[in-house]
């Protein structure tokens, strides 16, 4: 069993074992244990990540500098290096010129993470994504969509994901080795995701957690550190890295914490640390036989108007029903929008509505 001292990026870097791993050419039972490093010393995780984007620097497999300032870096490192005496045998990696290698990897590493700093200082979501991907139980695979179309990705588990221009995920390349489904995004996605009670399915996007059995749903999150969540159809529960009752309501085998319907969306707050629940901008109508959605009212109770709209957009509408015992619709509302059937509703019935916490209330004083 190798013995691991490693506290600084220069101690990965100077270690053979740890070049042979990353380029594939380590023994078996060498590559499990810097499989396992991260999971083992976790308190190291973020350096021993740095390390490996360092070496892959070096290698041109992430970050290329031009062969003249690299050449240029070692030039100055050299000159700068005193040359050492050899007083006694030593192998070959403590040589002088392997050490000035290592100060040439190392330059070139801080010119790298220097770059990239500056870009996840820039976005809060993208430091807090490499985090979680740096820190996930198991490897992942990763997608960037570069381009100006929608990119289709299929997980293992055959749920799908619609990942939008400019945004990357993560996930792993099978689900069934796990207790739990977890992806990691930034950027905005559309997910809609196979039924499975046993096995949660997690969307882990800035601060925000999104735990899903089966449904369809888009988590988005923007460069202010602003994330929502918008249901499609089912419902999802939503709570924060931060909260206190976290581990219980991942463990839970039900939907607990917040739960969104559809129709209803949730923003975290970022500054009061809490999550706003709220209807749509525009509520559109479920999935369901064209003679459900019929919307045409001939001197219809109101209670019965309500229930049409809620079994539609699978919104609550809150109402006091003996209040408006006495109220009537006739209306034809088949092509407008949800809030303009309510408009419309209100006006005649000279009520207001508004929404709350997901659902609508409507205020009236009654009919004669």
């Amino acid at each position: 069993m190798k013995t691991f001292n490693h506290s600084e990026l220069q101690d990965f870097l100077e270690d053979e074992s740890f070049r042979m791993w990353l380029s594939g050419k380590a023994t078996p039972e060498l590559a499990q244990q810097w499989d396992e490093f991260p999971y083992r010393y976790p308190e190291k995780a973020s350096t021993f990540k740095k390390a490996q984007e360092a070496l892959r620097a070096i290698q041109g497999d992430t970050f290329v500098l031009p062969s003249a300032k690299v050449r240029q870096n070692i030039r100055q490192i050299m000159e700068a290096t005193e040359p050492v005496q050899i007083s006694q045998p030593v192998v070959w990696y403590q040589m002088p010129v392997w050490r000035w290698a290592a100060a040439a990897i190392v330059l070139l590493g801080v010119t790298w993470f220097s770059w990239q700093q500056n870009q996840l200082d820039a976005n809060p979501s993208a430091r807090i994504y490499q985090q979680l991907v740096a820190t996930a139980e198991s490897p992942l695979e990763e997608v960037t969509n570069t381009t100006t179309r929608s990119h289709l990705i299929m997980l293992s588990d055959g749920s799908s994901v619609l990942l939008q221009p400019n945004s990357r995920i993560s996930y792993p390349k099978q689900f069934n080795e796990h207790v739990k489904r977890e992806v990691y995004l930034i950027g905005e996605a559309f997910f809609e995701v196979a039924k499975n009670p046993e096995k949660p399915f997690f969307v882990y996007a800035d601060n925000l957690i999104t735990k899903v059995l089966g449904t369809s749903f888009t988590v988005r999150t923007d460069e202010k550190a602003q994330v929502n969540v918008i249901v499609k159809t089912g419902k999802v529960s939503v709570f924060t890295r931060s909260d206190k009752e976290r581990v219980e309501k991942q463990q839970s085998k039900q939907l607990t914490g917040l739960v969104l319907t559809p129709n209803q969306r949730v923003q975290f707050d970022q500054d009061e640390n809490r999550l706003l629940r709220s209807l749509v901008d525009s509520p559109t109508l479920l999935n369901m036989p064209i003679q459900q959605s019929m919307f045409e009212f001939g001197n219809t109770p109101i209670n019965q108007v309500f229930a049409s709209l809620e079994r539609a957009y699978g919104v609550e509408i809150v109402f006091d029903a003996e209040v408006m015992k006495n109220c009537y619709l006739t209306a034809s509302l088949d092509d407008e929008p949800l809030f303009e059937k309510l408009n419309m509703i209100c006006q005649t019935l000279d009520a207001q509505h508004e929404q709350m916490d997901g659902k609508i209330l409507i205020s009236s004083k009654g009919c004669q």
